[in-house]
């Protein structure tokens, strides 16, 4: 969507990482959308194009352009579903492009369910087929799964999350572009427009590939409607090299009392906050409508949390916490200038506090008690 908006980013510049590679198999050819619950679907869905499926030659699904979803209008690209456990065979996703629209943010391109074995999700070598898609509804769905590695894929413009990690481990995410920026409602009902949406997981792994750019962004999470970064009941994680950039409701939230031993560090936060816009005539704002909009955010008892070699300068022209606990009873609109609207839901509640912060540069205002002097601004 556009946006008149200046973002200085300085030594955080955001690149999207150049792609790692399999040899181009398929071509790229269409394909009707792809369900797996059984071994026996490998073969079926005529859609394997290399490998055995054993762990050192796993079967590989792409690359392939999706021309429609399952349901028609509706639905999935890929879905592999081990609910009755008959998914026993190794595979890795490579070069899905979901070439169609889907305005309903629950209806991701690419799920997996209770998929435990190593798995990739992932771009071709050469560049050529990218997994992506764009204004379509949730990139990846994860639910009960685990050891899953996203890398380098592309989902643009989505109507809910880039990355939605259900009830899920070990998973990391690396040199990827997730910008959910076609937000169906405007309401704080999550998962809605995150970049990635985390609940009930646990060890993930953010950006810690070593051969990350270390003066660049490793994922790309600029011009979001929501968070960049949405950790709910999660622990055990680790957000690193990590560029919250121009998020209409915030950059990093950390929600509820089991979300804990999360570090974010090497990080930042560039030009949080909504941008006017005019929607069915009247001027909006973009992004959800919460009390809970900033840089850095903990609510609902998030403890035990490390922030290291972080900035979270959130600029003037943008009067939200740079850091804040809790809801603060108001929203910020932009519209008719900056000014604060009387929060009328439940406010949420604050962080336990006990986080532990160091060498972290922040600016006012925030609503974080007992902040440490800045190290840096």
């Amino acid at each position: 969507m556009g946006r008149a908006r200046i973002i200085v980013v300085s030594a955080f510049v955001i690149a999207f990482a150049a792609l790692p590679a399999t040899t181009v198999l398929a071509g790229g050819t269409t394909h009707g959308a792809i369900t797996i619950t059984s071994n026996k679907d490998f073969s079926a869905c005529k859609c394997v194009t290399s490998g055995s499926g054993t762990a050192s030659d796993p079967y590989v699904i792409g690359p392939w352009t999706i021309t429609s979803p399952s349901g028609g209008t509706s639905g999935w690209s890929v879905k592999v579903d081990n609910s009755k456990g008959g998914v026993t065979a190794f595979f890795n996703i490579v070069g899905i492009v979901s070439n169609y629209n889907d305005t309903n943010f629950a209806d991701p391109d690419i799920w997996f369910v209770k998929v435990n074995q190593a798995t990739a999700i992932t771009s071709d070598k050469s560049g050529s087929f990218i997994t992506a898609a764009s204004s379509n509804g949730t990139g990846i769905r994860l639910d009960n799964s685990s050891n899953v590695a996203i890398s380098s894929v592309d989902y643009n413009h989505m109507y809910g999350p880039g990355v939605y990690i259900n009830a899920s481990s070990n998973i990391s995410i690396n040199f990827s572009k997730l910008k959910s920026s076609e937000s169906t409602t405007r309401f704080a009902v999550r998962p809605n427009t995150d970049a990635v949406y985390a609940v009930n997981s646990s060890n993930l792994q953010i950006g810690m590939d070593p051969n990350c750019p270390k003066t660049q962004g490793c994922n790309d999470t600029a011009y979001d409607n929501g968070y960049a970064y949405d950790l709910v009941n999660t622990h055990d994680s680790v957000i690193n090299n990590a560029i919250a950039s121009a998020d209409d409701t915030g950059g990093y939230l950390l929600d509820g009392k089991n979300t804990f031993n999360v570090t974010i560090e090497n990080s930042a936060v560039n030009s949080i906050g909504p941008v006017c816009q005019t929607r069915d005539g009247l001027p909006t704002d973009t992004g959800y409508i919460t009390d809970v909009q900033g840089g850095l955010m903990l609510i609902n008892g998030a403890h035990d949390n490390t922030f290291l070699n972080d900035n979270f300068n959130v600029p003037g022209s943008t009067p939200l916490p740079s850091i804040g606990s809790g809801g603060n009873g108001f929203r910020q609109s932009s519209c008719g200038g900056w000014h604060s609207v009387p929060w009328t839901g439940t406010v949420e509640a604050p962080g336990a506090n006990n986080d532990t912060f160091t060498n972290v540069c922040y600016s006012l205002p925030t609503n974080y008690p007992n902040l440490p002097p800045s190290a840096r601004c």
